[in-house]
């Protein structure tokens, strides 16, 4: 009787230690699914993420047509007049490709891939960690039992936690970027922010991250919704086109809606003076209007067809990479 008693009693022990190693190893799983997912992502699409960045800064702009003439040689200015979806568009695009390869090699289209993937792999695993345990937490306490409201408190925690601690690297692979030299290095970015700037350089930018956090908490809401309307007869089942569908339109919208804060992002980050020898884009607000007023909508859409060419595949990926995870060992 005793001997049962000590079994039970160890039985008991053994059983609470197990479902808190599965209760922190599901935790853990959307850190890791979130960063391998990212990781995969990244590497697809870094050659465009680089475009992006130079259309997004003063470096690059379509919508300049002694600029681009310069730029791809005989292309035909009357190109940048078409829409920005038309062939036209993706034609200067892969031009301006073929002409970085030239001039700047091979791995001028891989600049920033580093930094990229020492920031997006943490920034993904931290953002899917805090998204889901935010929400895990919010639907345990019943402090709140609206779902959107759930979704929206913890897309902008997790975005405003994310943004914060991975800012320095962010502004490191936007200067990498926006450096035409060859093989330009990580320690000379940071050393000439450093000396220029002092600490706060790798920060710059911050202010319009945190207006970002916007569009992740657009997408997580048009995201959760669209992904419960296209699997709502098959809950129980893996659909891996029903995820990219969910994510391609979701992203779609928030970055429609949300674009011109990372144009603000990018012209924080650079080194451009005004005729009085004075920082150019000094704060999201100031950045925001001077650009709508000297370059109008192109400028605050600057880049946005390669954003999406890029974003696309890169959120689809991403997140079927996430959610397959998730999917296969969280059972």
């Amino acid at each position: 009787m005793i001997f049962l008693l000590i079994v039970l009693g160890k039985y008991e022990s053994i059983k609470r230690v197990i479902m808190n190693q599965n209760e922190l190893f599901n935790k853990l799983l959307h850190l890791f699914a979130g960063g391998l997912g990212a990781t995969a992502g990244q590497f697809l699409t870094c050659p465009l993420d680089v475009v992006q960045t130079r259309l997004l800064s003063t470096k690059l702009n379509f919508s300049n047509p002694t600029n681009l003439t310069a730029i791809v040689g005989n292309s035909s200015v009357s190109l940048i007049a078409r829409p920005i979806f038309g062939f036209g568009y993706f034609q200067i695009l892969f031009s301006y490709m073929k002409h970085m390869v030239h001039t700047e090699g091979v791995r001028s289209l891989f600049k920033g891939l580093s930094p990229s993937l020492l920031g997006i792999v943490p920034a993904k695993s931290i953002y899917f960690f805090c998204y889901a345990n935010a929400k895990s937490y919010l639907y345990q306490s019943k402090s709140y039992t609206n779902q959107h409201t759930v979704n929206t408190i913890s897309a902008v925690l997790a975005g405003s936690v994310t943004g914060t601690f991975t800012n320095p690297i962010w502004y490191i692979k936007t200067m990498l970027q926006l450096d035409k030299t060859k093989n330009p290095s990580i320690y000379q970015v940071v050393y000439r922010g450093y000396q220029n700037h002092g600490i706060k350089c790798f920060f710059r930018g911050l202010s319009a991250s945190y207006v970002g956090v916007l569009e992740t908490v657009i997408y997580f809401l048009v995201y959760e919704d669209l992904k419960q309307l296209v699997s709502a007869d098959n809950r129980d089942q893996f659909g891996a086109l029903n995820v990219m569908i969910a994510a391609v339109l979701s992203k779609s919208a928030a970055t429609t809606i949300m674009y011109p804060h990372e144009v603000v992002r990018v012209r924080l980050r650079e080194d451009v003076y005004d005729l009085n020898g004075r920082l150019k884009y000094r704060n999201f607000i100031q950045t925001l209007f001077r650009v709508a007023k000297e370059e109008g909508r192109s400028g605050l859409y600057g880049g946005f067809g390669t954003s999406l060419l890029r974003q696309l595949p890169n959120t689809a990926v991403t997140f079927l990479t996430y959610e397959a995870i998730v999917y296969i060992f969280g059972k």
